[in-house]
């Protein structure tokens, strides 16, 4: 596992890649969202496949993309994952209480159990992680298209500074 340290250093070499890119901020901020909602949908270990598929499908950054769809990982996927079905319980009017006491009350055959699995579990999972996913794709492109361009303007003003100008 990561230490803290570990951790930061991991966070900042990402953080570097993306705003270094050399494509403009429209590009990259969309190949980290495109890899952010792909990261976050369940792909089942093909994520990066279908990320780099969709980045060359619309021609924008693969590497921003390929960066983006790391932010599911096995620390950050239990979040997204309980995130994605309390949105998608809350969204159904569930309560998550009554379905954690049904869930372990009922017995494992019968088609008793698929309803209530697919009603009380699948179901607000399902819409809940398109609602998570469609929000943090939101995020993830307005944070990345503005660390892009401040760090692009940064390297503007420090070049305009270093001749003179």
């Amino acid at each position: 596992m990561l230490g803290n340290k570990s951790y930061k250093r991991w966070l900042r070499y990402h953080y570097l890649r993306l705003v270094r890119m050399n494509d403009s901020p429209e590009k990259v901020a969309s190949g980290f969202a495109i890899g952010v909602a792909v990261g976050i949908f369940p792909t089942f270990g093909i994520g990066i496949v279908i990320v780099i598929f969709l980045a060359w499908l619309t021609n924008i950054n693969k590497a921003s993309a390929i960066i983006g769809s790391l932010v599911m990982n096995p620390w950050t996927s239990p979040f997204f994952w309980a995130v994605s079905f309390f949105a998608g319980s809350l969204m159904l009017g569930n309560n998550i209480h009554e379905t954690a006491i049904l869930v372990k009350s009922l017995n494992a055959h019968g088609d008793m159990w698929k309803a209530v699995l697919g009603r009380r579990l699948i179901l607000p999972y399902i819409i809940g992680n398109i609602t998570v996913t469609a929000v943090f794709t939101a995020a993830s492109y307005i944070a990345a298209y503005y660390l892009v361009k401040a760090h692009k303007n940064a390297k503007i003003k420090r070049s305009i500074h270093k001749s003179g100008i």
